[in-house]
């Protein structure tokens, strides 16, 4: 503990000048950062909280009583510890509004009656407090010392938290600007852990290229005090600094694109690397977000993620995203919200097309996210064949099964099924086997399919009669629903495939 007002008033050459006290303190344990003397009217704005101020009051000798309680004023919103007035030449007594706006401001005020020269007591005081902050000192140069031993021999963040935890005998957490956290050490348990993030004794702010990173958290241990505590998490967010720095390589603009390639390759060994290398690239999703991988092709990707950076922008989204090899890529992170109960249809509505194909992966906590983007970036060569625009990857599950197989098998597929609808179609220009693909695709309502093939439902009607009655059963027979699904799925497939053949063909 450092000097208190009471150490203050306890000192030999505060007992020699006869103090008396004026207006008492709130409380006698409140600390005293320094001890200055001044006589400018003006010092207020030059003091800081906790400042103890000794005045023979020769800058109020000359003004009027407003004036001087303005000066009282003005020390109490900077929070001082005291004002001690020796009485003399300048001020023969204590003048009664100075003692009255004291009272109101609730601002601790002395008087000294005996001549001691202020450079004494300043002296014994200011030493006082460099001698109980030497302990501290010592504390912090052997722990930052420690971890840099540790770093040097290879060790990363786990280790700044590790040797504070052991040097404090409290908790200490590495937390991203989110409350993320990445490493933490002297934890009992959860219950812990949440409480070390709700209220830390200390903490500081981890900053790198002059971004707030995310801070150092430290919780009170045997024999610590908050400003031991608070210097040490000071100092150790430097070298916090440094453990996350070697995490990732140049600027935050250069980090993007090598974590999603490390996440598409799954070669991001652990959570703790992939939220230290998500908050050095901007990425902050807090705790309770749900993450979602998404992936586009198009002509230009620059033009992709422009359109992905206005829609985060606007829906208030943290988004981490770049180009890679040609394709835009990115991580999302939504928010829970009762108004989005399937974030990934929500997202792939949201996302402009901009002459691109996206796909969205599935949704999944922060350290699942590789897993959400290599979906994505799988499925993105079959809704680039199908042209489907934005589409969540759940929807493509069966396509991507069926693209693994060659066109002979596909074909073998939708003969087996639907070879009375592929003639009848041949023969007559009809449009039956795509009619069916989309009535299975909307589940079988009649509305839904007239809607999107946009012809009357009567219309509707008579081609699903026809159907049934050249497949000899009915098309909502759950008997046959998946082997008909399989097979228009085949069917839309094949159909991609001969597009882009004769596509290249042209080309050519």
């Amino acid at each position: 503990m450092g000097l208190t007002l009471q150490g203050f008033l306890d000192l030999p050459s505060v007992r020699d000048a006869r103090l008396e006290e004026a207006v008492a303190p709130g409380a006698p344990d409140l600390a005293v950062r320094w001890v200055h003397s001044s006589e400018i009217y003006e010092i207020g704005p030059l003091l800081s909280c906790g400042d103890l101020l000794l005045t023979t009051g020769l800058g109020l000798a000359g003004v009027d009583a407003g004036a001087r309680r303005h000066w009282v004023r003005e020390l109490a919103a900077r929070r001082v510890a005291g004002v001690a007035v020796e009485l003399g030449r300048s001020l023969p007594d204590l003048p009664a509004e100075v003692r009255d706006e004291a009272a109101r401001q609730g601002l601790p005020l002395y008087v000294l009656r005996q001549v001691v020269p202020f450079i004494r007591i300043c002296e014994e005081a200011n030493g006082a407090i460099l001698h109980a902050d030497a302990p501290r000192l010592r504390m912090v140069d052997r722990v930052l010392g420690e971890v840099h031993a540790a770093l040097a021999a290879g060790g990363g963040t786990p280790e700044v938290v590790s040797c504070a935890a052991a040097a404090t005998g409290g908790p200490a957490a590495l937390v991203t600007r989110s409350g993320q956290l990445v490493a933490a050490a002297g934890v009992g348990g959860q219950r812990a852990a949440e409480r070390l993030l709700r209220r830390p004794a200390a903490s500081a702010p981890v900053r790198l290229w002059d971004v707030e990173w995310g801070a150092v958290l430290l919780g009170t241990g045997p024999g610590t005090d908050p400003a031991g505590l608070q210097l040490l998490a000071a100092r150790l967010a430097s070298v916090a600094a440094v453990a996350v720095g070697q995490s990732g390589a140049g600027s935050p603009g250069a980090v993007a694109a090598p974590l999603l390639s490390d996440l598409l390759a799954d070669a991001v060994p652990g959570t703790r690397e992939l939220l230290v290398r998500a908050g050095l690239a901007g990425f902050h999703p807090s705790p309770e977000a749900r993450v979602l991988g998404i992936a586009a092709s198009a002509p230009d990707p620059r033009q992709v993620l422009a359109s992905w950076a206005h829609l985060a922008v606007s829906a208030g989204l943290e988004l981490l995203a770049d180009r890679v090899r040609g394709e835009a890529l990115g991580l999302v992170a939504v928010p829970a919200a009762a108004n989005r109960p399937d974030p990934a249809g929500w997202l792939a509505a949201a996302l402009p097309e901009d002459n691109a194909v996206t796909t969205v992966g599935p949704v999944v906590p922060l350290a699942e996210a590789g897993h959400s983007l290599r979906e994505a970036h799988d499925a993105l060569p079959i809704a680039t064949l199908l042209g489907r625009g934005s589409v969540v990857t759940r929807d493509l599950t069966l396509l991507r099964l069926l693209g693994r197989l060659d066109d002979r098998a596909l074909t073998r597929i939708v003969e087996d099924a639907l070879t009375p609808l592929t003639a009848w179609d041949a023969a007559y220009g009809s449009d039956l086997v795509r009619t069916l693909a989309v009535h299975l695709r909307y589940g079988g309502s009649r509305t839904r399919t007239a809607e999107a093939l946009h012809v009357q439902r009567q219309s509707l009607y008579q081609r699903l009669a026809r159907i049934e009655a050249l497949l000899g059963r009915p098309v909502d027979d759950p008997t046959s629903h998946e082997h008909l699904v399989v097979a228009t799925s085949a069917v839309s497939l094949l159909d991609a495939r001969a597009r882009q053949s004769a596509g290249v063909r042209r080309r050519r």
